[in-house]
C-alpha cells in the first residue's frame, strides 16, 4: 500500500531536494503514483527561474500509464500519456537564454566515455498535450511569439523500428492556426509530412526588420499548405508541393508613412528539391500592388527613413531595382544554387506613381493598371513576357519581350505607346529648356532585335499637334540656349505633326558599340537634315552665320545658297521672322582695305593709263596680287616712312595703315551699308519676303572694335513671341 501511495513522500522528497536534483526550485501541488498498475499523476507543477518567484515552466495536470512488464523485455511502453495546461516562457539575449543554468547543472566535466549501442526500445502510444502555450522573448531586439491553445496528439510512436504518426495543431501569435501531420513508412525509410497554416500575421518579424530598416508596422497574414516526401537517408532530399498565400502585406516607415501594399501574393509549388536546386512553380500570381516613390524639393525621397540613407540623384531608384536584381540573377547562374521556372506567371492590377518636387512646378505621373503575364518563364532559358499599363489615366503602355534574361546575345522587345500626353512631362521640359509644354500627344512604337549579338531596331516616334508655350521669366533652365519652341516648329510639318524615325543597328559585342550614342548619333542626323543650314538648331549658339567678305563687291555662290535656305525656310513658316546681324572684324578689314590702296596707287605709278581706262576687273585681279615684300611695292612705300629700306610685310602694311587708314574707316561705313541694302534688296525683292519678316541691322559701332571673328552676317530665327 505504501508503493500504492507513495505520491506524497515522493512530492515531498522533490520540493526538498529540488535544486541538488534538477538546480532550480520546483513546487507541486498533488502527486499521485502506482507502481502496480504503472500510472502516475501530477496536478499545479511550477519550475522556476534562478530567482525562484518568476515560472519557467508549468502545467496544470499530468497523467501517464507505463506497461511495466514490457520492461522485461527491455522496451519501455508508454501506453498513455496526457498533459495539458503548458506554460513554457524561453528569454533569449543573444547568446544568453533563461535556461543556460540547468544546462550547466547537468554538465560534466568529464569527458562522455563511447558506449555500446542500446538495443532498448521505446514505444509510444496515445501522447495528447493540450491547452498549452509557449513564449519566447527576445530581450535583445524586444520581439515575442507566442504559441496559444497548442494541441499534439501522437498516435503512435515506435523507436525502435521508426514507426510514427505525429499530429500537431496549435494557435501561433494568438490567432493564426497551424497543423502538422508526419508519418513513416513500414521500414521506416521514407516520411511523408503536411504543414498547414492559416492567417499568421507576418507582423512577428517586426522586431527583425527593424534591426536594419526603419519599420514602424508590417501589416499581412500568411497561408500555406504544403506537403514533403522524402527519404529518411537523407532528410533534405525531398519533393515538396503546395501552396504559399501572402495577403494584404503593407509597410509603414517609423515615421508612420504608408510605403506600400500589396493585396495578395500567390504561389502553387508544383515541385521543390532542395538537394537538385530545382522550384518549379505552376502558378505565381501577385495582385494589388500600391506604392509610390517621391523625391521631396531637398532631394531626399520618401524611402530615405526606411532605408536609413539617401539616395544620390544620379541614380533612380528604377536602376537600383535594375541592379539589385541583375546581380541576383547572376548570383544564381553562376553559383546554380536554384534552377526556377514558372508555368504560368501573373501580374496584375499594380499601380506605381512617381513624384519629383524637385523642379519648377512637381511632377506627377501614375503607371497603374499593370499587367504582366508569361508562360513557362525560367532565368536559365528563353521567354516570352507580356506587358500592359495605363500611363496617367489616359497613356497606353504594351511591351513584349523575347529572351535570355542572363544573357544579350538574342532579344525581341517590341515596345508601344499610344495617347501620352506631352503637358504631363512639361515640369521636365521647364527645367531643362525654359519652355512649358501646352498640348501635343506622343505615339510611340519600337523594335528591337538582337541576334547573335547582332542589333537592328526601328523606333518610330509621332507627335500630334505639339505646341510649347512662352519662356518662362526670372527663371534659368539647364540648357538655356536651346529654342526648343522654335525647334519643335522647324519638326512640324503642314498638319501640325512631327514624324521621326529612328534606326539602330549594331554589334553588342564591338567594345565601341553603345545603344544609348548610336541612338543620340541618329537623332543628331535626323536634326541635321531637318534643320538644315544655316541653322544649327541644337549647338553651343542660339545662331547661325552667314560668311561674307566686306571688300568683295557681291556675295559669292555659297553664301547665296544658304540665303536661299533662309528665304525657303521663312516661305514655309509665314509666322517666323529672321533677324540678320552684321558682324565685321573691323581692324582686320580696316588693315586689308589700307594694304589694298597702298597696292592700287603703287599699280597706278606703274601703270599710268589705268586713269584713263580705269580698273576692270582683270586689273583689279592683278592689283590683289601684288605682294605686300614685293621689291617694287616696298620701294613704292619708303617714300610714306621715316626708314631708308622695307622689305617685309609688316613694315609695308604699317606704311599703309598710317596714310590710309582716316579714308579706309569712310569707305567701310559705306561698304557696310551697302552691303545692308544688297541683302535686303535680294530677300524683299527676289525672294518675295515682307518687311514685317525680314530685319537687317548692323553690330553695335562699341562692339565693333572688339569682334575678333570672321565677318559674317548672324541670322536668328523668331516667332511672333520672340519678334515682339
Amino acid at each position: 500500500m505504501v508503493l500504492v501511495f507513495a505520491g506524497p513522500i515522493a512530492k515531498w522528497y522533490v520540493e526538498k531536494h529540488d535544486k541538488e536534483l534538477i538546480g532550480r526550485e520546483l513546487t507541486i501541488g498533488k502527486l499521485w503514483v502506482n507502481v502496480f498498475s504503472g500510472t502516475a499523476k501530477i496536478d499545479d507543477l511550477t519550475l522556476y527561474e534562478d530567482d525562484g518567484a518568476t515560472p519557467f515552466v508549468s502545467f496544470d495536470h499530468f497523467d501517464t500509464n507505463i506497461k511495466l512488464r514490457d520492461l522485461l523485455d527491455n522496451r519501455l511502453w508508454v501506453n498513455h500519456a496526457l498533459l495539458s495546461g503548458l506554460k513554457v516562457y524561453i528569454q533569449q539575449n543573444r547568446t544568453w537564454f533563461n535556461f543556460d543554468s540547468m544546462v550547466q547543472h547537468f554538465a560534466s566535466d568529464k569527458p562522455k566515455e563511447p558506449s555500446e549501442p542500446s538495443n532498448f526500445g521505446l514505444i509510444f502510444n496515445d501522447i495528447t498535450i493540450d491547452k498549452s502555450f509557449l513564449r519566447y522573448t527576445d530581450l535583445d531586439i524586444g520581439s515575442e511569439f507566442n504559441l496559444r491553445d497548442i494541441a499534439i496528439h501522437v498516435p503512435y510512436i515506435d523507436l525502435s523500428d521508426m514507426k510514427t504518426t505525429v499530429g500537431l495543431d496549435l494557435i501561433l501569435a494568438d490567432s493564426a492556426t497551424l497543423h502538422t501531420d508526419l508519418r513513416l513508412s513500414e521500414n521506416a525509410e521514407e516520411y511523408f509530412v503536411n504543414l498547414k497554416v492559416n492567417d499568421l500575421g507576418i507582423d512577428i518579424i517586426e522586431p527583425y526588420l527593424q534591426q536594419t530598416l526603419a519599420v514602424d508596422s508590417l501589416q499581412g497574414q500568411l497561408s500555406l499548405d504544403l506537403s514533403a516526401k522524402g527519404r529518411t537517408e537523407h532528410i533534405l532530399d525531398f519533393d515538396m508541393i503546395g501552396d504559399i498565400v501572402l495577403s494584404d502585406l503593407s509597410l509603414c516607415d517609423n515615421g508612420g508613412y504608408r510605403l506600400g501594399h500589396i493585396d495578395s501574393i500567390w504561389t502553387d509549388i508544383g515541385r521543390f528539391n532542395l538537394n537538385q536546386n530545382v522550384l518549379d512553380l505552376d502558378r505565381l500570381k501577385i495582385s494589388g500592388v500600391r506604392t509610390a516613390y517621391i523625391v521631396n524639393a531637398d532631394s531626399t525621397t520618401n524611402f530615405d527613413l526606411f532605408l536609413g540613407h539617401v539616395y544620390h540623384r544620379d541614380t533612380t531608384v528604377f536602376e537600383k531595382v535594375i541592379d539589385t536584381v541583375a546581380a541576383a540573377i547572376e548570383e544564381v547562374q553562376d553559383r546554380k544554387t536554384l534552377v526556377i521556372g514558372i508555368k504560368d506567371l501573373r501580374v496584375d492590377k499594380i499601380n506605381l506613381e512617381y513624384q519629383d518636387h524637385t523642379l519648377p512646378d512637381p511632377f506627377i505621373y501614375e503607371i497603374s493598371d499593370i499587367s504582366i503575364t508569361s508562360n513557362n518563364f525560367t532565368l536559365t532559358g528563353d521567354n516570352a513576357v507580356h506587358l500592359d499599363a495605363l500611363l496617367n489615366n489616359v497613356g497606353k503602355l504594351r511591351m513584349q519581350w523575347q529572351g535570355d534574361v542572363h544573357g544579350l546575345e538574342n532579344h525581341d522587345l517590341t515596345l508601344m505607346l499610344s495617347n501620352v500626353k506631352l503637358t504631363d512631362f512639361s515640369p521636365y521640359v521647364q527645367q531643362m529648356f525654359g519652355f512649358p509644354l501646352e498640348d501635343g500627344t506622343l505615339s510611340f512604337r519600337s523594335q528591337n532585335k538582337i541576334v547573335n549579338g547582332n542589333l537592328e531596331g526601328i523606333n518610330k516616334l509621332q507627335l500630334a499637334s505639339p505646341t510649347v508655350g512662352k519662356r518662362m521669366k526670372n527663371f534659368e533652365p539647364q540648357y538655356p540656349k536651346i529654342p526648343l519652341r522654335l525647334g519643335i516648329y522647324l519638326l512640324t510639318d503642314k498638319d501640325h505633326n512631327v514624324s521621326i524615325d529612328l534606326p539602330i543597328s549594331g554589334n553588342l559585342n564591338d567594345p565601341q558599340f553603345s545603344y544609348g550614342k548610336a541612338l543620340l548619333k541618329v537623332l543628331g542626323n535626323l536634326l541635321v537634315k531637318v534643320v538644315t543650314t544655316p541653322f544649327r538648331l541644337f549647338s553651343d549658339d542660339d545662331v547661325q552665320y552667314v560668311p561674307f567678305d566686306l571688300l568683295h563687291p557681291d556675295f559669292n555662290a555659297d553664301e547665296y545658297t544658304m540665303l536661299d535656305d533662309v528665304a525657303s525656310t521663312i516661305s514655309l513658316h509665314p509666322d517666323l521672322s529672321v533677324e540678320f546681324e552684321q558682324c565685321v572684324n573691323y581692324e582686320e578689314t580696316l588693315q586689308r582695305l589700307c594694304n589694298l590702296q597702298l597696292q592700287r596707287d603703287y599699280y597706278i605709278s606703274q601703270h599710268p593709263e589705268v586713269d584713263s581706262t580705269g580698273i576692270d576687273f582683270l586689273t583689279n585681279e592683278a592689283i590683289q596680287a601684288i605682294k605686300l615684300n614685293d621689291k617694287g611695292l616696298c620701294d613704292y612705300a619708303v617714300q610714306f616712312s621715316e626708314r631708308e629700306k622695307l622689305s617685309s610685310k609688316r613694315d609695308v602694311a604699317s606704311v599703309a595703315y598710317a596714310v590710309y587708314h582716316e579714308k579706309s574707316k569712310a569707305i567701310i561705313a559705306r561698304l557696310m551699308d551697302r552691303r545692308n541694302a544688297l541683302l535686303t534688296n535680294y530677300m524683299l525683292n527676289t525672294k518675295g519676303l515682307n518687311n514685317n519678316q525680314i530685319s537687317v541691322t548692323k553690330m553695335d559701332e562699341a562692339l565693333l572694335e572688339t569682334y575678333n571673328k570672321a565677318s559674317r552676317y548672324e541670322v536668328r530665327l523668331l516667332n511672333d513671341e520672340e519678334a515682339d
